[in-house]
């Protein structure tokens, strides 16, 4: 039996083809560059520059760290949103998206290395690294070291809002064409959660809820200070909703044309 030369070697495409190769792409444009010490300086000056101002102002241990969960919380997420707006639609309109997916990379690991790699990005520079100043801050300030396990799992909890908005608009990115679209839904979303909690059961929901509520101590405060958690639920919701986004936004993603 003759064998003909010309045929061409077909690798299939199997989810995690590249996805190594991916994520080094998505850390290679933020660590290599001067993005991470742009990111990481823009809000230690806002985050721990703010929390120095509330505690010259004297106020009690609770109400500071509350405080820190809405700065933390509530205005990083902007950044997060902008820095995800153009993910997808900006390597789909410049043919970069077509270009690497003609190769032996699947649909499914440009999807999850984006995500992956942006998650991480922005839960290093916004969350852990202005995070770990404010343990060394509110240590000093109060005169003793928090236990930093749970200060630690307290940034955690924060980051999972953050995670929240790189799922939520990536998964517009899918879906839309237009940067602009894919922020301003998000970012709209994100200032309407402080009147949506006023909804019954909202609250449970709503990723806000896990690090800021005006009337009561949130779980981030409370798993920080060593309080009981008033409830888990938010928790596993927002776990539930990101799962979701992120199930969402590769199924649609593998039907997307170029």
């Amino acid at each position: 039996m003759s064998i003909n030369e010309n045929l061409d070697v077909i690798v299939e495409k199997r989810w995690q083809n590249s996805f190594f190769n991916l994520m080094s792409i998505e850390f290679g444009g933020w660590w290599k560059s001067r993005t991470w010490l742009v990111m990481t300086s823009i809000w230690v000056a806002i985050i721990n520059g703010m929390t120095i101002m509330l505690l010259l102002a004297e106020i009690d241990i609770s109400s500071a760290i509350s405080l820190y969960g809405l700065f933390g919380g509530l205005f990083p997420p902007i950044a997060v949103i902008l820095i995800m707006q153009d993910s997808i639609i900006g390597e789909k309109k410049s043919g970069t998206a077509e270009w690497v997916l003609s190769k032996p990379v699947s649909r499914k690991s440009f999807i999850l290395a984006k995500w992956m790699g942006n998650s991480l990005n922005v839960f290093i520079t916004i969350a852990l690294l202005p995070g770990i100043i404010n343990y060394v801050i509110f240590s000093l300030f109060y005169g003793q070291w928090f236990f930093f396990p749970s200060f630690f799992l307290g940034i955690v909890i924060l980051s999972l809002n953050l995670i929240f908005f790189v799922t939520l608009t990536l998964m517009f990115g899918t879906f839309l064409d237009s940067a602009g679209a894919v922020a301003a839904i998000p970012i709209a979303f994100n200032f309407m959660q402080q009147f949506l909690v006023s909804i019954p059961y909202a609250k449970f929901i709503l990723p806000q809820y896990i690090y800021f509520m005006p009337d009561e101590t949130s779980i981030m405060t409370s798993v920080i200070l060593g309080l009981p958690i008033p409830s888990i639920i938010p928790i596993i919701s927002v776990i539930a909703l990101i799962t979701a986004f992120l199930l969402i936004a590769l199924m649609k993603f593998e039907k997307s044309e170029f």
